[in-house]
């Protein structure tokens, strides 16, 4: 009997130590939801819907109303915005943990994860460019159908949200929908094309979160909980202030950890 609880001290002490190890970190228990594929599955129907049996009512007529209203002269003020949020975005995302922020992941599991969503992402969106084969409202290729720019952004946005929590998630996705508008705006793209993008894209951030453990799993990949200063107790202060003979202006960046 003694060595009975013996064996179960032990255990228990070992389980302690582990989990204070990846106290931070925790490994997902949560598997697939089928309430997770609602809003990818009504974007991207929706977006078939109007390609296939909308286009000239609805596509046609949001494209003309841009270009009577807003975007007269046919190329408009197109700022590029969605090609900086859309591929800068990733940089973010596992970054920001690396900078401060508390993500629910560690570094390395943010980059399997998002080495599978945005694979996933590329490699959809390539192909169904291809297949759906739709010319883009400006005429210039027949690669309009998703947006592409709408997938990246709504794939970060999602694992934005996931991760660092609804408040990161809120201004992520409001870019994102920035981003949708502006390659409507800027004539790049239909309605139909930037709807299927979004919901391609959060389809793409939850195949990276499902599938994160497995992959692990597969390749052997260990739980590592380093994530740069997140990892520690870390304070940033940033004073300005200027030189008291000159004027000059100076700063003050201190980081203590």
């Amino acid at each position: 009997m003694m060595k009975f609880f013996r064996i179960v001290f032990a255990v228990l002490a070992l389980t302690s130590l582990s989990a204070g190890a990846r106290a931070q970190y925790a490994r997902d228990t949560v598997c697939f939801r089928p309430t997770q594929l609602i809003a990818p599955v009504a974007l991207m129907g929706t977006g078939a819907c109007i390609h296939y049996f909308g286009h000239e009512s609805i596509d046609a007529g949001i494209r003309d109303w841009n270009l009577s209203h807003l975007n007269v002269d046919g190329n408009g003020l197109f700022l590029d915005f969605g090609t900086y949020f859309a591929y800068g975005s990733p940089a973010v995302f596992l970054g920001a943990g690396l900078l401060g922020a508390r993500p629910k992941h560690a570094f390395v599991d943010r980059t399997v994860e998002a080495a599978i969503s945005y694979s996933f992402a590329y490699s959809t969106g390539f192909i169904l460019k291809r297949v759906m084969h739709t010319l883009r409202p400006d005429g210039s290729d027949y690669r309009s159908f998703p947006s592409g720019h709408t997938l990246f952004a709504f794939t970060s946005a999602e694992l934005m949200r996931n991760d660092y929590g609804p408040w990161w998630g809120a201004a992520f996705y409001t870019m994102a929908c920035g981003t949708a508008a502006e390659r409507i705006y800027g004539n790049r793209h239909w309605f139909s094309d930037v709807l299927a993008g979004a919901g391609l894209g959060i389809l793409s951030a939850h195949i990276g979160i499902w599938l994160l453990e497995p992959v692990k799993s597969l390749f052997s990949i260990p739980d590592i909980s380093w994530d740069g200063l997140s990892s520690r107790n870390v304070q940033i202060a940033f004073t300005p202030s200027a030189d008291p003979y000159s004027g000059t202006p100076t700063a003050n960046l201190s980081i203590l950890f």
